[in-house]
């Protein structure tokens, strides 16, 4: 079996049943990280003293990761991985060995125990160490030499604690993470019973299996709480994640989102403040932002797969509002804040990074060091529930999310004085287009024109190789009749060495041609679009070439996109009425006309069968019954198209006119 399950208490009177973790996830390193862990194939006079010193370690914490797990039991390969299925202990000694551990760590000084935890995995009985971080560091052990040494874990190895080692570790002694500390405000009544078990559910923990759940014994096996005279404590992380409110008990434990028409200093469009346990915090915003994106999907041309772009990562996103969460000081009162302009996200948390991190480290080509981290239980629940990945991947995760997105690249700033940290997400560059085009939009539509024009300019001076933006400008001043800041438009377009959406503003031009009816410059223009990587810019010029009456050059771009648009009804519409008008003018015993009314036939026919919308679909009966009557196709099936299109529009006069002209032709 691949679940882990916990051995029942009742077997092992001296136990601690049920591991807060899930144990499948500790051996794997899923939540648990590669040094915080360490095996044992077997309890004995070899292992005795590594174990010990291991622990010794662990409870010294020298980078507040809370410790960490040794697990007797299983065998490591060459790197140091478990192998198995385990090799496990036998169950009767496992009474024995619990009571050496115990014995043995009474050799560590100041007092030190960890907990233990029998288990079953894949059959296997083993017993689970957990040495969390002490409140009582430095702790030091029995050496190898025979005298005493701290020891500290150095990557996955027990080292002594020598050196630049020993001194950050007694720099570290009088310092409880302030998550770790008892709470001077609340007492244990603030701890939801609910959300501890919603928990531990979440997590794949045992300790919510079974009938019996006495919140006393799993708060305490959980390290929930701290004794305090005679009555017990909740720590501050415990209070963070199981209470109902933290923000009661430790004002600015929220999280406060922002939107901003503009840049700092502009309007408000909306604030929401995000209340509840730490970790539901974070999913509520990440619901929150994720409902504020868009999402582009874009067809390429030559490939099956769609291109999805989205204005801000996910993964991204979910990194620096967690990394926000994590390495905020829970002692200040400022909350985590989120600031959305038009242009970027930005997540501060308060105070800035702990001493040890500097500004060139955030550079895309620098690494964060290992230092100390401010809390060190929120990041482990953080992990557990799966929102957080493990140390040292965050930062590189946001740049390689944002890479793969086609976004810039990620910012990080904090002050000299290290008062606050910012993580800055620029958006993608098609959306700070899309957020002018949009603000234009409505500026255009309450009757501000020049408001909207002057949107659109301010976004082309940041993005003047935009051409969803120069295209919007290009239609709305060819509307007005302004044709100098068309060809200005165009002009400042064409220059720019970094062009995307290309072929936009040559096809809003020639739009606003054809509405004019100025057909000879719309082809002049359409003549000017250059290469089109986007099937949907080549439909649109094929479509506008069919209303400038270049029936010959709409249907050689039909033609070529033809393929990759067989199931939209619209372009089988717009292909067929294009290959009408280039049979129209031939002599009737031209075969070619013959050729091209049939070819249209069978398009209308496809479009009828594609398309759900009454109005095309009968416009699409009417030109298939005008092409079946050139055709010379039998009577009724040209009568039937009539009637078909009649039926789903009554009201449309040509449809009623047509239909009575091809009767009165047949009668005479």
């Amino acid at each position: 079996m691949n679940e882990s399950q916990t051995v029942s208490s009742t077997d092992y009177p001296e136990s601690i049943g049920g591991l807060p973790i899930a144990l499948d996830n500790l051996i794997h390193a899923r939540s648990v990280e590669d040094n915080r862990r360490e095996f044992k194939a077997a309890w004995n006079k070899s292992t005795r003293d590594s174990v010990v010193r291991t622990v010794c370690a662990f409870a010294n914490d020298l980078l507040n990761l809370n410790g960490g797990y040794v697990v007797i039991g299983i065998e490591t390969d060459d790197l140091g991985q478990p192998v198995l299925p385990p090799r496990g202990l036998e169950d009767s000694d496992l009474d024995r060995i619990q009571r050496e551990i115990r014995g043995q760590c009474n050799r560590i000084n100041p007092s030190y125990r960890p907990l233990l935890f029998p288990v079953l995995y894949q059959n296997r009985s083993l017993l689970v160490v957990w040495a969390p971080g002490g409140d009582t560091r430095p702790y030091e052990a029995p050496s190898r030499s025979g005298g005493r040494e701290y020891f500290v874990r150095n990557g996955s190895e027990t080292v002594e604690a020598t050196g630049a080692l020993r001194t950050q570790l007694f720099e570290q002694a009088a310092r409880v993470p302030f998550d770790d500390r008892r709470s001077l405000f609340a007492d244990m009544e603030e701890i939801s019973e609910r959300l501890v078990r919603e928990y531990l559910s979440d997590v794949g923990s045992t300790l919510v299996r079974g009938v019996s759940f006495n919140p006393d014994d799993v708060y305490s096996k959980m390290r929930l709480s701290v004794p305090l005279n005679d009555h017990r404590a909740p720590r501050n992380f415990a209070l963070l994640f199981f209470s109902d409110d933290p923000d009661e008990i430790l004002p600015g434990a929220r999280i406060e989102v922002v939107q901003f028409a503009d840049d700092a200093g502009g309007s408000i469009i909306e604030e929401r403040i995000i209340r509840g346990p730490i970790h539901h915090q974070v999913r509520q915003t990440l619901n929150y932002l994720d409902s504020l994106g868009d999402v582009l999907y874009q067809k390429v041309p030559g490939r099956a797969e769609i291109d999805k772009t989205v204005n801000y990562p996910y993964e991204a996103v979910r990194e620096a509002v967690v990394n926000a969460v994590y390495h905020k000081s829970y002692e200040i009162s400022e909350p985590t804040k989120i600031y959305m302009y038009p242009d970027r996200m930005e997540v501060i948390s308060y105070p800035g990074p702990v001493r040890g991190i500097e500004l060139h480290h955030f550079a895309s080509e620098g690494s964060v060091p290992q230092v100390p981290a401010r809390n060190r239980k929120i990041g482990e629940f953080l992990k557990e529930l799966g929102l957080a990945e493990t140390r040292g991947t965050g930062l590189p995760t946001i740049r390689r999310r944002m890479n793969e997105n086609g976004s810039p690249e990620p910012r990080f700033d904090f002050d000299e004085g290290r008062t606050y940290f910012t993580a800055i997400l620029p958006t993608h560059p098609r959306y700070r287009a899309l957020h002018a085009i949009r603000e234009s939009a409505l500026a255009w539509a309450t009757g501000n024109r020049n408001g909207a024009i002057d949107i659109l300019n301010k976004a082309a001076e940041d993005q003047p190789g935009s051409g969803a933006i120069a295209g919007q400008i290009i239609e709305y001043a060819a509307h007005i009749d302004r044709f100098d800041l068309v060809e200005d438009t165009l002009d400042r377009f064409e220059t720019d060495p970094n062009k995307t959406e290309v072929s936009q503003p040559y096809l809003r031009y020639a739009t606003a041609m054809v509405n004019k009816g100025e057909y000879q410059t719309a082809r002049r223009i359409l003549n000017l679009v250059p290469p089109a990587s986007d099937y949907s810019d080549l439909v649109e010029a094929a479509i506008l070439s069919k209303r400038a009456r270049d029936y010959t050059e709409a249907h050689r771009i039909f033609q070529d996109v033809y393929h990759q648009v067989s199931d939209d009804p619209r372009v089988v519409q717009e292909f067929a009425q294009t290959k009408i008008a280039l049979a129209r003018p031939l002599r009737p015993r031209n075969p070619t006309k013959r050729t091209l009314n049939r070819q249209a036939a069978e398009l209308l026919r496809r479009a009828i069968h594609l398309t759900d919308d009454p109005v095309r679909k009968a416009w699409c009966w009417f030109d298939l019954a005008r092409v079946l009557n050139w055709l010379r196709e039998p009577n009724t099936e040209t009568e039937s198209a009539y009637l078909q299109a009649i039926s789903l529009q009554p009201d449309v006069r040509r449809f009623r006119d047509g239909y009575e002209q091809w009767k009165a032709r047949q009668h005479r």
